[in-house]
């Protein structure tokens, strides 16, 4: 039993190391450009005055206006270090699949859907009780955004989550126990506690959509269009056009509705 169990958690442990590298890798990547700019605005003072510096208010703008001047190659270097990295990981669980031209609707459908439905209810009870900042101005320029939130972030999440992480679970776990822990995982790494109540139960339709096609394309199709429908919808969102948010709430429910029996599949 105890010997069992031993090998499970080294089997989720397993399961665990790409999320984990890929965590640490950009961290990294940022805290080399966090350093360059810390040498930059250091420059003569003594080590006492520069540590009451990075106190300031000032240095907090300088360094976040700096940090989205290199935004894009911050992408570009994790691209090049740990894309090839993560597809050569997943490879080895590639099939046939069966997504065709006309399928690319479906999980565009409903990315577009959610996100409108997440986001108008979201900032609805957050006008009357706060508890999120996901409505706050990004300080990311809009095109900085729509490459990393919109598109280079689901391809890097859908890669490793659903990719790896839940084909490894199924390697030693039953089929919804393998969904359930990748929705678990994929949740907790969303620190914050909104976001991660959202990305746990998008997380079922990724896989669902990944099972129904064998293809990562649909949850990367529907990963895509739900950041990038929220990096554009949300400033519209938020000037709060009661009627306008009203129409698009309906419009993406009678979606969903039309589209459940896409979902209806085994797995």
């Amino acid at each position: 039993m105890i010997k069992n169990s031993l090998k499970y958690i080294k089997n989720i442990l397993k399961t665990l190391v790409w999320p984990i590298i890929f965590v640490i890798g950009q961290f990294l990547i940022e805290y080399i450009f966090v350093a360059i700019f810390n040498l930059k605005e250091k420059g003569t003072m003594t080590n006492n005055a520069f540590l009451e510096y990075i106190k300031t208010i000032e240095y907090q703008n300088k360094l976040k206006d700096y940090i989205s001047s290199k935004a894009l190659i911050i992408v570009l270097i994790t691209v090049l270090i740990f894309m090839p990295l993560l597809y050569k990981a997943f490879k080895k669980y590639k099939t046939k699949n069966n997504f065709k031209l006309k399928d690319i609707f479906i999980p565009i459908l409903f990315g577009i859907s959610i996100s409108l439905i997440y986001n108008i209810i979201i900032f609805s009870l957050n006008n009357v009780i706060y508890f999120t900042d996901n409505f706050e101005p990004s300080y990311l320029p809009i095109v900085i955004q729509l490459l990393c939130t919109g598109i280079l972030g689901p391809i890097f999440e859908e890669l490793i989550f659903r990719g790896i992480v839940y084909n490894k679970l199924k390697t030693f776990n039953k089929p919804m126990k393998s969904i359930i822990l990748c929705s678990v995982i994929f949740a907790f790494f969303h620190t914050d506690i909104v976001n991660a109540i959202y990305a746990f139960g998008v997380s079922f339709i990724f896989i669902y959509l990944y099972e129904k096609y064998k293809t990562l394309k649909a949850p990367i199709l529907m990963h895509i269009a739900l950041n990038t429908t929220t990096t554009l919808m949300v400033s519209l969102i938020v000037k709060n056009y009661l009627s306008f948010n009203i129409y698009l709430l309906v419009v993406s429910f009678i979606i969903l509705i039309n589209l459940r029996k896409f979902i209806k599949i085994d797995v």
